[in-house]
């Protein structure tokens, strides 16, 4: 069977210091690496599913402040939430909103910074009801020790498949 070949841009967006960069070298290079320029940063899944096969292409764009502008041109949004500063769910919930409003269904939260239990000011139940509002699936991870990343690409590439390729 032949390989469907796609090709998607994600924006990762955040607060300052919300910790996008390393996520990004997290799902990208399964790692975190220090001084990692903004620009477009490139990774291919390969994915079978109900039969098919898929090669993803993905390209993550690093956003915060300047969201609105490239938000037209992306596939998907992944929305970092610093879970040490609780001004981080707010601005979350606003790119959410705009989000929705240009009718981006590709939507993803991620609650960072898992290692630094002891200073959230953001709880998973937080997360789970704005995962609720706004139809959002959303994971929890520390980009400083790697925690909760097991799967969440695969898992995200499955969802995007299945909702906007296979219904086609």
């Amino acid at each position: 069977m032949p390989i469907q070949k796609l090709a998607w841009k994600f924006l990762v967006i955040g607060s300052k210091g919300s910790g996008k960069s390393s996520f990004i070298s997290y799902i990208v290079y399964g790692e975190m690496s220090p001084g990692l320029q903004r620009s477009l940063i490139k990774k291919t899944v390969t994915r079978e599913i109900n039969g098919n096969r898929y090669s993803v292409d993905i390209l993550f764009q690093e956003a915060d402040d300047d969201a609105e502008r490239t938000m037209g041109t992306a596939t998907g949004m992944i929305v970092i939430i610093d879970l040490t500063d609780s001004g981080s769910l707010q601005f979350a919930e606003r790119v959410i909103t705009r989000a929705h409003g240009m009718n981006k269904s590709n939507v993803y939260i991620i609650g960072n910074k898992t290692d630094l239990k002891y200073e959230a000011q953001i709880w998973k139940e937080d997360l789970e009801e704005l995962s609720r509002k706004f139809g959002s699936d959303y994971y929890m991870v520390s980009c400083k020790d790697g925690t909760g990343f097991d799967g969440i690409l695969d898992d995200i590439v499955d969802r995007i498949i299945s909702r906007n390729v296979l219904r086609r």
